[in-house]
């Protein structure tokens, strides 16, 4: 738990949206009669410094009196031609750090902190499933294990040029975790799903270039080429190793230019 107060967040908050103001704010001269106050409140024998700094306060205090608030507030933030962030545009840059700042620093709630603490039990039990899990896979009869740890069972060829990670593909599957539980599946959504190899996990990528258009094929993925000690919650827990009975549908041809 990340204990930091809520106090100094919320009292930077006016500090940021005025020196950022103070940024945006004319340069005005202290007058004669600035600088006679100045002097006055810092005594004759106030050291320069400090007559310096009652001035520069003095004349900030009068340029924000200067300014057209109504017409300030009624600009749009950012002015594009030509360029210019206004003093409204400012603040609310500043209230957006405060509030980013508040969102990573600020403690957790009872509730986020049993929230995560059921989620790394959770993972610590995927970890300490995974390498039996793996196991049993792999001496299952046709089943291969490449380098990376991917467990691959294929139960139908299929027919044609196996996809690249470029490829579009159309598949059937079903997702499940080391006990058996589905997290996932399209056959439920009566729906096939279309997707970039590149876009997936890595075991999918990996296992699918194996496969033809027509085939079928169990994949057994490793954490490490699935969602890793993170996980993908509140369904697939940190280190979960993961069974995919996959069908290969099609392999969509390219379609000329894509940004993914």
């Amino acid at each position: 738990e990340i204990l930091y107060s809520r106090q100094p967040i919320a009292m930077a908050l006016p500090f940021f949206a005025l020196s950022s103001l103070a940024l945006k704010l004319p340069a005005a001269p202290p007058t004669g009669a600035v600088v006679g106050r100045a002097l006055a409140v810092a005594g004759p024998l106030a050291a320069p410094s400090a007559v310096h700094a009652s001035t520069a306060a003095a004349a900030s205090t009068l340029a924000l009196a200067e300014i057209d608030w109504s017409y300030e507030l009624n600009r749009p933030p950012i002015i594009l031609s030509p360029f210019e962030v206004t003093p409204a545009g400012w603040t609310l840059a500043a209230l957006y750090v405060g509030w980013f700042s508040w969102s990573i620093f600020r403690p957790q709630s009872e509730a986020e902190a049993a929230a995560w603490e059921k989620q790394e039990a959770a993972a610590s039990e995927m970890a300490a499933a995974a390498g039996a899990f793996l196991r049993e896979a792999s001496a299952e009869e046709g089943a291969t294990t490449s380098a990376s740890g991917l467990v691959f069972k294929s139960h139908a060829e299929g027919e044609g040029a196996c996809p690249t990670m470029e490829d579009t593909v159309v598949v059937q599957y079903k997702g499940s975790l080391a006990d058996g539980t589905v997290f996932d599946s399209s056959y439920d959504r009566e729906k096939p799903t279309e997707f970039k190899l590149k876009q997936v996990i890595k075991g999918w990528g990996e296992g699918l270039q194996r496969m033809r258009p027509g085939g079928k094929a169990t994949l057994t993925i490793p954490a490490d080429l699935a969602y890793g000690p993170m996980g993908a919650p509140p369904t697939i827990p940190g280190n979960a190793a993961l069974r995919f009975e996959v069908e290969l549908l099609e392999v969509k041809e390219k379609s000329g230019f894509s940004l993914f």
